[in-house]
């Protein structure tokens, strides 16, 4: 989501827009598809608190997109995420102690977690909460991003056969460009998600990308939830 959010902060008038990461192909392709000179680009790694306060010194609001999110591979890979993910943010709100506002980009899953990646974005949320900048973002599944079941259904379509974890499984989506226009809102420090959020039940999801095709339902895997939340009462059961 991050080349998205470049073309936004560029569109509405950011002077400076520094992009920080330490996938310099990313980078690279970025740089092809946006041409504006306000836009400057860091190669470094979240975990490294002192390359990141010198991209942060002078910035006025931070946005914190970078984590290890795959559920396939997270859960497998604990301290891994644990560094990036916990460790980066702390490293995040070090580095942003003197700007305007700390926004982290975060997912429903941190809801009352059961898995890894939940676990870990739940305590990257209490970080950037105690801080007196601190803004979170709550989304849920962002519409045809990479490794979503979107995509993975897209693929699975050429087979003939998709896999569905339960029939009854529900799941928030939303489209990057509304993801977008959230973060550029100028709200006080806190807890936020999109209000009037509709769900999706992925077997519905799956019959609507493939009509006709074979469906296989695999039974949801450790650490999956059959429906997300962003509160208690706020759950994606309730708002098909």
């Amino acid at each position: 989501m991050g080349q998205v959010l470049v073309k936004y902060l560029s569109f509405y008038g950011a002077k400076e827009v520094r992009v920080y990461s330490r996938d310099e192909y990313k980078q690279s392709e970025m740089i092809r598809k946006i041409d504006d000179p306000r836009i400057t680009y860091w190669l470094g790694d979240i975990r490294d608190l002192e390359r990141l306060k010198e991209a942060c010194d002078g910035v006025d609001i931070i946005y914190h997109v970078a984590a290890f999110k795959r559920m396939d591979i997270v859960s497998h890979n604990a301290y891994e995420v644990a560094d990036v993910n916990i460790r980066g943010t702390k490293n995040v709100v070090i580095a942003g102690k003197k700007c305007e506002r700390i926004v982290l980009v975060s997912t429903d899953k941190a809801h009352k977690p059961i898995c890894v990646y939940g676990y870990s974005k739940a305590i990257a949320e209490a970080i950037v909460l105690a801080e007196p900048n601190g803004v979170v973002w709550r989304f849920g599944n962002f519409i045809n991003s990479r490794g979503s079941v979107w995509e993975i259904f897209e693929e699975q379509k050429k087979t003939g056969v998709l896999t569905v974890t339960d029939r009854e499984t529900t799941r928030f989506f939303i489209d990057i460009n509304d993801v977008c226009k959230y973060l550029l809102e100028n709200v006080k420090p806190g807890l936020h998600y999109p209000k009037n959020l509709k769900s999706v039940r992925i077997m519905d999801l799956a019959m609507r990308i493939a009509p006709g095709a074979e469906y296989k339902i695999t039974g949801l895997r450790p650490g999956d939830k059959l429906h997300e939340a962003f509160d208690d009462e706020y759950t994606s059961d309730k708002c098909l």
